[in-house]
């Protein structure tokens, strides 16, 4: 059992951070994770209400050993997902531990915020990216080659939108943009749409 921890963790990093933080967590406490049939990683690039509901059916299931860890790493978290999360946080069965892992709190809505305990596993938690800091850099014109060529190479808009977020918090005078960047990146989140016009619409936005 894993004594004085939250049944609910929100992990502020990125995937690896989350993983690694969680693997040090348990080292420290002699939870072996590596082959432990009570150890979850669920990774998605949307996790979804389906997503969810199997989470919920996988934490009813009776333990192997002492405790049941679920580690969540999604590139997309839907709003329905986190409102079926709810249920499984506020009635989580005992000795079930989860961690959601996500690049920006912000994303999460306040009602599952609050069913967490969260934990910035980021040594700076603030994240930059050079892929987002060269989007930045560019102008109009090539922001829009920029696009294309992002959605050629099929690149996860998730992740750059989180970094490019990240990346205006630390710059003064772009702080107007962030709202509206956290609007497109909360509407994204719930449906399927091309990266491309994702990305041209910000070339845009953040003139």
């Amino acid at each position: 059992m894993l004594r004085n921890l939250h049944h609910a963790n929100l992990l502020v990093g990125t995937p690896e951070e989350a993983e690694f933080y969680l693997r040090s967590l348990c080292g420290g406490l002699d939870i072996e994770l590596s082959n432990n049939p009570d150890f979850f990683i669920l990774k998605a690039e949307t996790f979804g209400i389906d997503e969810a509901r199997e989470l919920r059916v996988w934490s009813t299931r009776k333990a192997v050993t002492s405790s049941k860890i679920f580690l969540i790493l999604p590139a997309r978290l839907t709003l329905e997902a986190q409102n079926a999360l709810l249920k499984t946080f506020e009635e989580p069965f005992s000795n079930t531990y989860f961690f959601l892992s996500v690049r920006e709190e912000s994303l999460i809505t306040p009602t599952l915020c609050s069913r967490m305990q969260t934990v910035r596993v980021s040594e700076n938690s603030i994240f930059t990216s050079a892929v987002a800091e060269r989007f930045l850099s560019l102008s109009l014109k090539d922001r829009l080659i920029f696009a294309k060529e992002f959605a050629d190479e099929e690149k996860n808009l998730m992740v750059f939108l989180d970094d490019l977020l990240l990346l205006l918090r630390k710059r003064s005078e772009m702080r107007k943009s962030v709202e509206k960047i956290y609007a497109i990146r909360r509407s994204i989140g719930n449906s399927v749409i091309a990266s491309r016009l994702v990305i041209e619409h910000l070339s845009l936005v953040l003139q």
